[in-house]
């Protein structure tokens, strides 16, 4: 597996560390797991690219600079208006102490832990707890140096452990991405499915480029199998249904590709070739 071309497929403009670290994390035989097969590698780059922003950002940003933006982000669950929530503009330390406090192992507001533990590395470490769990589990005592967890050597290490050690419904992420299920992936991840059209976008152009399976055939009618499952999710979250999203290419799924290939100006064929693909891309870029 080319583990420098993946990265650079999907995020051209990824620091030379980015590509370092995943390298060295392969080579020192840690987390061995993490290269047991190609949906497990595009699954981790996927995530960890769309987390740190093509692998720019290995840590968080609490600047806001104005209340009504805290307010959107935080809701009422921490400011009872957009004037309380203005008294944290501008001010990373004071918004992290506060929005983290109490929670994830961290001290209450005046501990520090909130702004000390905010989220680091290619995944976003986040807590005091988390901190200490994998900083056991990848033999760095990052909870007494947190700062270390953005280091990119560190940062993969901590991704891959995260990743082959947390799990939802009995299965843990990387075991989901056998099943190239990136929506399950996602939800260890976020705990939810933000930004989960651009996580799977960026993960099926790492399986694409790891040579694990071809991300994007053209498909027609009878087919079936996870490129059609991909594509279904696809439409769908274009607002083209295409029925049950069951990785069975039918008579719904046709219809929600000519749909769409006719409100793009493609001509109706029913068929998903390169053009289709390219235009699912864009949309979901």
């Amino acid at each position: 597996m080319d583990l420098a071309a993946t990265i650079r497929a999907i995020a051209p403009s990824a620091p030379n560390d980015a590509v370092s670290g995943l390298l060295a994390l392969r080579e020192a035989g840690e987390v061995p797991s993490a290269f047991a097969n190609p949906f497990r590698v595009a699954h981790l780059v996927g995530q960890c690219a769309h987390e740190s922003g093509g692998f720019t950002r290995r840590v968080e940003s609490l600047y806001y600079s104005s209340g009504a933006r805290i307010f959107a982000v935080f809701g009422r669950k921490y400011f009872g208006s957009f004037g309380h929530a203005g008294q944290f503009a501008r001010n990373q330390q004071k918004l992290a102490n506060r929005v983290y406090a109490n929670r994830m192992g961290n001290g209450d507001t005046r501990s520090g832990d909130g702004f000390r533990f905010r989220g680091r590395g290619y995944l976003q470490l986040t807590g005091r707890d988390n901190y200490r769990i994998f900083g056991k589990r990848i033999g760095i005592d990052i909870e007494a140096e947190p700062e270390r967890a953005a280091d990119p050597e560190t940062a993969w290490r901590i991704a891959a452990c995260y990743l082959a050690n947390r799990s939802r419904s009995g299965r843990t992420a990387f075991e989901w991405a056998d099943q190239n299920n990136v929506e399950m992936v996602t939800r260890i991840v976020n705990g939810g499915t933000i930004g989960i059209a651009d996580r799977r976008h960026l993960t099926a152009k790492a399986l694409s480029a790891l040579g694990g399976v071809e991300a994007h055939p053209a498909l027609l009618k009878g087919a079936e199998g996870p490129a059609v499952l991909l594509l279904q999710k696809l439409l769908a979250e274009r607002g083209f249904s295409p029925g049950a999203l069951d990785g069975d290419f039918g008579m719904k799924t046709e219809r929600a590709i000519k749909a769409f290939q006719r409100d793009i100006g493609l001509i109706d064929s029913g068929r998903a070739d390169a053009a289709l693909w390219g235009e699912l891309d864009r949309a979901i870029a």
